[in-house]
């Protein structure tokens, strides 16, 4: 079994996945120093971080060569940002903002081929090596983003149609944060109320469900209510983290 199936398999069986986003950081050989056998995957994010089809397709490669599977978090659900990502090289997507049925039917056709989905052929780095049609068409993953209180409302409608294309709900908390008008407090009532509910819901459909991350206590506190998917910390906080244990206090030589 390779990394991609096994990975897949954690998926379905809401074993503890974890994975990590990178935003700054956008060089190769620092992708490969993130391979651990504690990691499941790395998110490389499109949407808020400086990644464009020209940086990103060397970390993606990278994470093809030293066997670390690739999820891409988009702008946006359009057919030609997904495809073109999948196109590069990129092991899954992270659709953000995932609110309606039409999304995740838009997701899936740039993402697979016909009879499945819509997507065009084009893409030299998008199968892996060896990888038949048939293996390319289950091993994309797709991980919506559940991030206001109408994505949660439409829940059940998204998996009751597309649970066996998804691999995989994530909340976002700071958008759900905003949405629900409590900005950045991430431990309101709404709020947990609307992670409760995610998580409930995810429970029932049996299928994987995670929350962002600052750190590692945020993520036991989420592994209490239920998220099986860690995703913790990004590229930027790892290196203030280390940057500070140096230079956050005055330095004693003596």
């Amino acid at each position: 079994m390779d990394i991609y199936e096994k990975l897949k398999n954690k998926f379905t069986s809401r074993e503890q996945i974890n994975c990590t986003v990178t935003v700054l950081f956008n060089e190769p050989p620092l992708v490969e120093q993130m391979k651990s056998e504690n990691l499941d995957f790395i998110v490389f994010d499109m949407e808020h971080g400086r990644y464009d089809t020209q940086n990103l397709i060397p970390c993606l490669h990278m994470c093809r060569t030293a066997g670390i599977p690739s999820v891409v978090r988009v702008q946006d659900t359009a057919y030609h940002l997904i495809a073109k990502t999948i196109d590069m090289g990129a092991d899954g997507i992270m659709l953000p903002r995932t609110e309606t049925l039409e999304q995740l039917g838009t997701a899936i056709d740039a993402m697979r081929f016909f009879p499945v989905g819509k997507k065009g052929w084009g893409g030299l780095g998008q199968f892996r090596k060896g990888e038949s049609m048939d293996e390319f068409q289950k091993g994309r993953y797709l991980i919506p983003q559940i991030e206001s209180p109408k994505g949660i409302e439409n829940l059940p409608k998204m998996l009751d149609d597309y649970a066996d294309e998804i691999s995989a709900i994530i909340v976002g908390p700071y958008d759900m944060s905003v949405m629900l008008g409590t900005p950045q407090d991430l431990c309101s009532e709404p709020m947990k109320a609307a992670i409760n509910k995610v998580a409930s819901i995810c429970a029932e459909y049996k299928k994987s469900f995670g929350v962002y991350c600052n750190n590692l206590d945020e993520a036991r506190m989420y592994h209490k209510v239920g998220a099986n998917v860690a995703w913790i910390g990004t590229d930027l906080g790892f290196f203030m983290d280390g940057y500070n244990n140096v230079f956050g206090s005055a330095l004693d030589f003596e």
